[in-house]
C-alpha cells in the first residue's frame, strides 16, 4: 500500500491566524503555546491536571471533510500536536470588533467575573453552550449552565451572579462562532494536506500521526516503543507532573474508521478514538444507564476530548467505564501485523496496569454485546464531589430478572483493589435467588470479606468496605423503583 506523502508541521489556526508548528513547540501543552509563543496570555494555567478549567479554550476540528462544532477542552493537559487542522478559539478571540461578546457582556452586567484568573476559562465555557443553543435553537437554562460549568472549578463570586449571567444570554446578539472562524479559504488550505501523515522531530522527540490503520499498524511494529495519545486527558496529566513523558508517540486521532460509531442487533462498536461526549449520546437510547453514569464522569471538557478506549486501556482501578464494560461483557479489539483479536475485558486486565496487550498492538474499539430481554443494570460512582472528581468506589450490576428471581448476575467493583474485579462468588449467590431487600443486604455484606481495599487520600479502607455493602442496598432499591419484579 502506498503511504500517504509526509509532513513536519502542524497546522491550525488560533483566533483566525494561521500558525505552522514544529520541532519542540509540537510538543508543548496548547496551553503553553499559547501564552508564550502565540501571546495570547488570557489563557490561564493553574493545576495543569484539567481540573480548575481556567485553561479552557474551544475547538473545531477539520476532519473527513467537514468541520465539526465548537468544543470546550482543557489546554493546559493536551499537547498541541493533538490540534492538527483545528481552529482553536481563545478568550481573546470572544470580542467582535473590539466589542464584548453577549457572554462576556452579560458576565459584567451581572457581576459574574472574578480575580482573573478563572474568569477566561468560564467565559470560553459559557460562549461554547451559546453556540450550542444558537446553533440547535434551544434555549440556555440554569439545568445547561450548570452542566457546562461543571469544569470551571473556581467560584470567587458564588453560583448565583454566574448563572444569571448565563441565563440572560440573549442568544438573537450572538454569532456562531463557525460564520467568524471557519473560513471557506482556510477549509481549502486544511482539505489539501488532510491526507499527509505528519511525522515530527524534536529534541529526543517524536511524533507520528497517521491517516490510515495500516500505516499506523506498521509504525507501531516500527517503533514498539510509542506510546498510543488520542486525548491525552489521563497521560497529559502524567506528562505534566513528571510521571512519564509523551516523547514518542503515536496519534491515531486522524485515522477516520476509528471514529466508527455503529449499532446492531448483536450490540454496539464503538471505535478506539471516539469522545467520551459522542458516546454518552450514542448510548443515550440503548443504554440510558450507561449514559446517566457518562454524565458525571467528568467535565465537557475532558469527555470532549478524551475517548473510552483510553479510560478502558489505562486501566485505572477506579476507571469509571470499566465496572460497567465488565458486566456488560465487553470485548476489546486489538490488532497488529500479524493479524487481529478480540479479547474479553474480563480476562485483559491481569494486575495493576498489566494488560494482555502486545508492545505491537493497537486497539480499534469496544464491542458491547446486547443484553436480551429482562436485564437490568446499575451503574454508581462514588466520589467527594458529583461531579469532576475521582471515584473512591464504583459499582455495576446486570442482572436478569424474571418472576422475582434472578436467572442471571454480574456485578463489578472499581477502587476496592489493584483492578476493577467482577465478584463471582457474588454472582453466584444472586443467580437462582428471589429478587428481594434481603437478598442484596446478605450479598452486601459477604462483599466485605471479599474484598481488600487500601486507605489513601480519597478514603479509608473501613469507608470503602461500608460504600461497597451500601451500594448492593441502593442497587436493589432503584431497580425497585424501576422494575415490576419488586415483591
Amino acid at each position: 500500500m502506498a503511504q500517504s506523502s509526509k509532513r513536519k508541521q502542524i497546522h491550525l489556526t488560533i483566533n483566525g491566524v494561521e500558525h505552522q508548528v514544529h520541532g519542540d513547540e509540537a510538543f508543548l501543552p496548547l496551553a503553553q503555546f499559547l501564552r508564550y509563543h502565540a501571546h495570547l496570555p488570557g489563557t490561564k494555567v493553574v493545576c495543569a491536571e484539567g481540573d480548575c478549567g481556567a485553561c479552557t479554550v474551544l475547538v473545531a476540528r477539520w476532519n473527513e471533510n467537514e468541520w465539526s462544532s465548537f468544543q470546550t477542552l482543557n489546554s493546559c493537559i493536551a499537547p498541541i500536536y493533538l490540534f492538527d487542522l483545528c481552529a482553536i478559539v481563545t478568550v481573546e478571540g470572544l470580542a467582535e470588533e473590539e466589542e464584548l461578546n453577549e457572554v462576556q457582556s452579560k458576565m459584567r452586567e451581572f457581576h459574574g467575573g472574578q480575580c482573573g484568573y478563572c474568569t477566561p476559562g468560564m467565559v470560553c465555557s459559557l460562549s461554547g453552550l451559546a453556540d450550542s443553543c444558537s446553533q440547535n435553537n434551544t434555549p440556555i437554562t440554569e439545568k445547561k449552565a450548570r452542566n457546562h460549568l461543571t469544569g470551571n472549578l473556581c467560584r470567587c463570586t458564588g453560583y448565583e451572579p454566574i448563572l444569571n449571567s448565563a441565563v440572560n444570554i440573549d442568544l438573537k446578539k450572538w454569532t456562531p462562532l463557525a460564520q467568524r472562524y471557519l473560513k471557506k479559504t482556510q477549509q481549502e488550505i486544511f482539505q489539501k494536506i488532510s491526507t499527509n501523515t505528519i511525522h515530527l522531530e524534536g529534541s529526543q522527540k517524536m511524533v507520528f500521526s497517521p491517516v490510515s490503520l495500516p500505516e499506523a499498524i506498521s509504525l507501531k511494529q516500527q517503533y514498539p516503543q510509542l506510546r498510543i495519545v488520542s486525548g491525552a486527558t489521563d497521560l497529559g496529566v502524567l506528562h505534566n507532573k513528571g510521571k512519564f513523558f509523551l516523547d514518542h508517540v503515536l496519534v491515531l486521532n486522524r485515522i477516520a474508521e476509528l471514529a466508527k460509531l455503529e449499532s446492531t442487533p448483536q450490540g454496539l462498536w464503538i471505535g478506539s478514538r471516539t469522545s467520551l461526549t459522542d458516546f454518552e449520546n450514542f448510548v443515550e437510547k440503548e443504554q440510558p444507564e450507561l449514559s446517566r453514569l457518562m454524565r458525571i464522569f467528568a467535565s465537557p471538557q475532558i469527555k470532549n476530548q478524551g475517548t473510552l478506549a483510553g479510560n478502558v486501556l489505562n486501566g485505572s482501578p477506579i476507571g469509571d467505564s470499566i465496572p460497567a464494560l465488565l458486566t456488560l461483557n465487553a470485548e476489546v479489539h486489538l490488532t497488529s501485523a500479524k493479524g487481529s483479536r478480540s479479547v474479553p475485558l474480563t480476562s485483559f486486565y491481569k494486575a495493576y496496569k498489566s494488560f494482555d496487550l502486545q508492545p505491537d498492538e493497537i486497539c480499534t474499539g469496544i464491542f458491547i454485546p446486547t443484553l436480551g430481554k429482562n436485564w437490568m443494570t446499575k451503574f454508581f460512582k462514588v466520589s467527594l464531589r458529583k461531579d469532576l472528581d475521582i471515584s473512591a468506589v464504583t459499582f455495576a450490576a446486570a442482572l436478569k430478572i424474571e418472576n422475582q428471581k434472578i436467572l442471571e448476575a454480574r456485578v463489578a467493583l472499581g477502587g476496592v483493589g489493584p483492578t476493577v474485579i467482577r465478584l463471582p462468588e457474588i454472582e453466584k449467590d444472586l443467580t437462582g435467588s428471589l429478587f428481594s431487600e434481603d437478598t442484596f443486604k446478605n450479598v452486601g455484606k459477604k462483599v466485605r470479606s471479599l474484598i481488600k481495599p487500601i486507605s489513601d487520600l480519597r478514603a479509608s479502607d473501613e469507608y470503602r468496605l461500608t460504600v461497597a455493602e451500601n451500594l448492593f442496598h441502593k442497587c436493589y432499591i432503584e431497580l425497585c423503583q424501576e422494575s415490576a419484579s419488586c415483591p
